[in-house]
């Protein structure tokens, strides 16, 4: 409970519209575990404490997924409200790739995406590519620009000027 309550929700309030490097977050993992187990080895394996009561676990909150629930949660809010001034900044950076709707549409893969896109936002875009593949979504409809298996020189294409025209 105090790991939750006062290590947790300080760390995550803070993490939440940030980019948190992977090594930052096993350094946590390991001292939040620490600070659980009193500085000793751990007694129970890790996934077994994330498990719920009935399965024997403790509930403990896995940072790792958390981070990525919070970098997921502002995809609806960055489709709803969509001509806010807090929407600004992403469409400026996803605009540039048909902005987030249309992103959301395309087979993209975040290493071949535009390498000026923030951290923050490949992050978000590859969370949201983890659920598509983990839960075998498909469109139905192949969209060519940002598709990871129509390739250019090696690499997914977007034409700004025929999105804009819609002659794709």
């Amino acid at each position: 409970m105090i790991i939750k309550s006062l290590g947790l929700s300080q760390i995550l309030y803070s993490a939440s519209n940030t980019n948190v490097p992977k090594d930052t977050i096993r350094t946590v993992k390991r001292k939040l575990f620490s600070f659980l187990w009193n500085k000793k080895k751990d007694k129970i394996k890790r996934e077994g404490l994330y498990q719920n009561y009935n399965k024997g676990g403790i509930r403990m909150t896995d940072i790792g997924v958390m981070l990525k629930a919070m970098h997921l949660a502002w995809i609806p809010c960055l489709l709803k409200c969509a001509n806010s001034n807090r929407n600004s900044v992403p469409d400026f950076f996803l605009r540039r790739l048909g902005g987030l709707n249309f992103l959301l549409c395309c087979n993209y893969d975040v290493i071949f995406l535009n390498s000026k896109l923030p951290t923050f936002y490949k992050d978000m875009l590859s969370f949201v590519d983890d659920l598509k593949t983990l839960y075998n979504y498909n469109l139905g409809q192949t969209v060519l620009f940002n598709n990871r298996e129509i390739l250019i020189d090696g690499k997914p294409f977007f034409i700004q000027e025929w999105f804009q025209k819609e002659l794709f």
